[in-house]
């Protein structure tokens, strides 16, 4: 039977001006990432900024038994940042030590 792996500790660091409703998807979005890693996560770092006045940026830090993860995803809402950060998470994930 295959082990579920969980990450242990998320934050979300919201820039200024942000709802709370962004940092809570972001963490739920984040957490359904774990599934895909070889191994549990120590951390995600997530975080919410605007670039310019039309894009947000969404960039993510984790921790996989050691192996640093890391993404970026910019879009025009918070939740299609965080989509396409998820997104890119998982790719990234299924591929850590292969």
């Amino acid at each position: 039977m295959s082990h579920v792996h969980e990450i242990a500790d998320i934050r979300v660091d919201l820039a200024p001006g942000l709802p709370g409703e962004a940092g809570e998807y972001a963490r739920a979005k984040i957490a359904t990432i774990a599934k895909y890693a070889p191994a549990d996560i120590a951390y995600a770092r997530v975080r919410l900024s605007p670039d310019g006045q039309r894009l947000l940026v969404a960039h993510a830090s984790l921790d996989v038994n050691g192996t640093p993860v890391n993404a970026e995803a910019s879009a025009q809402t918070y939740q299609e940042a965080v989509d396409l950060l998820r997104d890119k998470l998982q790719h990234q994930l299924a591929n850590v030590g292969r």
